[in-house]
């Protein structure tokens, strides 16, 4: 993987991320809707929360925010379908999955590459790109 092709890995896992925060706005709206936000449980804005530190550490290209989205994204789809028993949305979950595991590739190769080119022209070089 070259340095482009890391940034435009972490480029789409962090705006899948948002995608998947978007989703999940829009659901806790629709459960919301049969009476009041204070309705909803509370782990739903534990959850917001969560996505969305995550996906900005992602944007920042840290590699412990990569690893953790992916890991907390996949578990807690896990978690969902054995509490549930309805393995609804996995065809959706997986490819998710795939762009947040390619963004801990890019993450892990931007490093690598900024290291060897030196941090000044791998940060140059990702934002002329």
């Amino acid at each position: 993987m070259d340095l482009q092709q890391a940034n435009t890995a972490i480029r789409i896992a962090w705006k899948m991320s948002l995608v998947s925060i978007g989703i999940t706005v829009a659901l806790t709206l629709v459960y919301a809707s049969g009476g009041s936000l204070a309705d909803v449980d509370w782990w739903n804005w534990v959850d917001l929360a969560l996505m969305l530190a995550l996906t900005f550490g992602v944007y920042k290209k840290h590699r412990a925010s990569a690893v953790t989205l992916f890991a907390y994204y996949v578990v807690s789809k896990i978690y969902v379908w054995i509490i549930y028993g309805v393995f609804l949305g996995v065809p959706i979950a997986a490819v998710f999955a795939y762009f947040f595991f390619r963004g801990i590739q890019g993450v892990f190769a931007y490093h690598r590459l900024a290291s060897e080119l030196g941090e000044d022209t791998a940060v140059t070089y990702s934002h002329s790109h």
